[in-house]
């Protein structure tokens, strides 16, 4: 069984490859930030939904 893909982390020794991955990232989120009700809708509170401070790891 294979193990899922890491977000943000790169498997490959192919430069190109790593390069390709981070530019369709960067487009994913560019599109998401470059539309107004997607970016209020992805990024308004939560009110019931707090589960306290995130620590860092």
């Amino acid at each position: 069984m294979t193990s899922p893909p890491r977000c943000g982390a790169t498997e490959s020794s192919d430069p190109q490859t790593d390069l390709h991955g981070i530019i369709v990232e960067w487009r994913a989120t560019a599109r998401i930030l470059a539309d107004p009700e997607l970016t209020a809708l992805l990024t308004r509170d939560y009110p019931d939904e707090d589960h306290g401070e995130v620590f860092p790891p």
